[in-house]
């Protein structure tokens, strides 16, 4: 057996330990020739949507159209630009969330290096264990956010169509030496960007809204995804196939925000591709909706084809753009016999006993108010006086309601009919006049009204009342404009399009009302004053005629308290 000298196996032993130091020393100094980038070395900034597009200015000229959604529903709609992010070609803050950074080779376009991380609040930090090395020298970088994805085989990054985050990718060419360099990216959308803002006057039942956006003639140019080359970030579809399955943009859950002056429901912003097509617009799109209701009515498989609706001018859809669809659901709401205000198709089982004049909100105390589907007409002349002064001390000259009106102009403000019909300090003679069968028929029948298709059951339906000049034109006003010149007496008019008086009264006529509105003379609560010349006395009681005298217009005479040919709409609180 050998000996071995014990001074050789230390002398061995240390130099086996110096050549090991020495091959960690070179590694260490090829690593230590290279830059390692970090975080404080990348700069982020973001383009604007909407910089540059002047069609933004245009916004404000978009006018509606209006889409008949069946079931007494429609919808003005409009599609808008959005207000600019930022000044012209200005920059907004990066957003949040997963960034990769690529190096390439300006020469060879190979890759060198790759390095994922995270920014929030503008400030990138590279994923735990990643670091990216670099010789020092000149560099192609690209970065691109979460939604890109790098085929790195074929060197170059795929953006899919219908994204729920916004595909943003960033290019530039940067200089790295020592350690005062920066590499700056301005990251530009790599497509548009959509919500969905649903408003309605109607209140609502806060139910969510569902809707998806899907293309209707995806042949004539619609990419499945654009591809651009990884080392420029230039875009490059040269051997991409078309779109032939229609997949939707959806918009879910959009929760109602409701106030009380109505509804709305905006959505979040979605992602999608601009159409290749020429002259591409929104206008080959359809918006279908899968969930939500109007008024108890549902709108699910409701749809609107966006051709119909108006495009500013100068509209493009294109990248970078960013736009709302504005879509304002409208319709009739009727009261039901169970106290609900609902639209005709949300019925169901129950029937309709009014149409809504004002709706009930809650927060405040504001009631709701209806008028009747039917009139009330005696069977046999006379009519049901105002009031018969022959089973009264006579009013004349002496009114009898505390507040009296100088003229239509002036008496379209009085919403008292309820307490003109119910509240016994509201008249002068402190009578309960819906309690008078002899004294106020007109007033009793209107106060003791009974719907003749249904029995009520909502203990929110107060007391059926005679209603004031003032609500009557608020019924008018529900259907259109309808004016009252300044100064305007009794024996007057108010001026409505014939087209909303023709509205107006087919809303009546929906739901098989016998209601002969035109024509007829119909009393109201309201009283006027001394200065009344109408030859039929002071203090005497108002009533209307829709197109009494001509098409598009509303009489409001005055006339004695007894009559021939006299009627009587009843409203009531619920």
């Amino acid at each position: 057996m050998k000996k071995i000298n014990r001074l050789t196996l230390v002398l061995t032993l240390m130099a086996a330990g110096l050549f090991a130091g020495c091959a960690s020393d070179e590694e260490a100094t090829r690593e230590n020739q290279k830059i390692a980038l970090d975080g404080s070395h990348f700069k982020f900034t973001e383009v604007a949507y909407q910089a540059d597009q002047a069609v933004t200015r245009a916004a404000a000229s978009v006018k509606s159209t209006t889409v008949d959604l069946g079931d007494g529903l429609e919808a003005e709609v409009s599609v808008t630009p959005d207000a600019p992010t930022g000044k012209t070609r200005a920059v907004d803050p990066i957003s949040d969330g997963k960034y990769t950074i690529l190096a390439f080779d300006p020469t060879t376009h190979d890759l060198q290096g790759k390095l994922e991380g995270s920014v929030t609040g503008g400030v990138f930090t590279p994923d735990a264990g990643q670091k990216l090395l670099l010789d020092p020298g000149t560099y192609d970088f690209t970065c691109f956010s979460e939604p890109v994805e790098y085929d790195e085989p074929h060197n170059r990054l795929a953006v899919n169509n219908w994204q729920t985050k916004s595909p943003t990718i960033g290019h530039v060419q940067a200089t790295i030496a020592g350690d005062d360099y920066e590499v700056a990216f301005n990251m530009e959308h790599k497509s548009a960007r959509v919500r969905l803002n649903i408003t309605s006057d109607i209140l609502s039942e806060n139910t969510p809204i569902d809707a998806y956006l899907k293309g209707t003639n995806f042949l004539t140019g619609y990419w499945v995804q654009d591809w651009y080359t990884a080392y420029s970030g230039a875009l490059n579809n040269t051997g991409n196939f078309w779109y032939n399955t229609p997949q939707p943009l959806t918009f879910t859950n959009i929760a109602p925000v409701t106030t009380q002056t109505g509804t709305t429901c905006t959505s979040a912003y979605g992602y999608m591709l601009p159409s290749t097509a020429p002259n591409n617009s929104l206008r080959d799109y359809t918006l279908h909706f899968t969930a939500g209701t109007i008024g108890g009515g549902s709108l699910a498989s409701k749809t609107i084809n966006l051709s119909g609706a108006t495009f500013p001018t100068g509209f493009q859809w294109d990248y970078n753009q960013s736009i709302t669809i504005n879509v304002n659901v409208k319709g009739q709401l009727y009261l039901f016999e169970d106290g609900k205000a609902r639209v005709l198709a949300g019925k169901g089982t129950h029937t309709p006993i009014g149409l809504v004049i004002q709706q009930k909100w809650e927060p405040t105390n504001q009631k709701g108010m209806a008028c009747a589907l039917e009139i009330i007409k005696k069977s046999v002349p006379p009519a049901y006086a105002w009031e018969d002064e022959t089973k009264t001390l006579p009013s004349n000259p002496d009114h009898l309601n505390t507040t009296v009106y100088n003229g239509l102009h002036d008496g379209q403000n009085d919403m008292n009919g309820y307490n003109w019909t119910w509240d016994a300090n509201s008249t002068k003679d402190h009578v309960v006049r819906g309690d008078e069968q002899e004294k106020y028929p007109a007033f009793y029948q209107a106060g003791h009204y009974t719907p003749s298709n249904a029995t009520i059951t909502g203990a929110n339906i107060g007391k059926w009342y005679m209603p004031a000049a003032g609500e009557v034109m608020k019924l008018f006003r529900l259907f259109g404009t309808a004016t009252v010149p300044a100064n305007e007496p009794w024996r007057g008019y108010c001026n409505m399009a014939q087209t909303d008086i023709d509205k107006m009264l087919a809303a009546f006529t929906k739901v098989n009302s016998g209601l002969l509105l035109q024509y007829q003379f119909l009393w109201t609560s309201t009283v006027c004053d001394a200065a009344n010349t109408g030859g039929f006395g002071p203090y005497s009681p108002v009533s209307f005629c829709i197109n009494g005298n001509g098409p598009g217009q509303i009489w409001w005479p005055t006339f004695q308290k007894t009559g021939a040919n006299f009627y009587i709409l009843p409203f009531v609180h619920f």
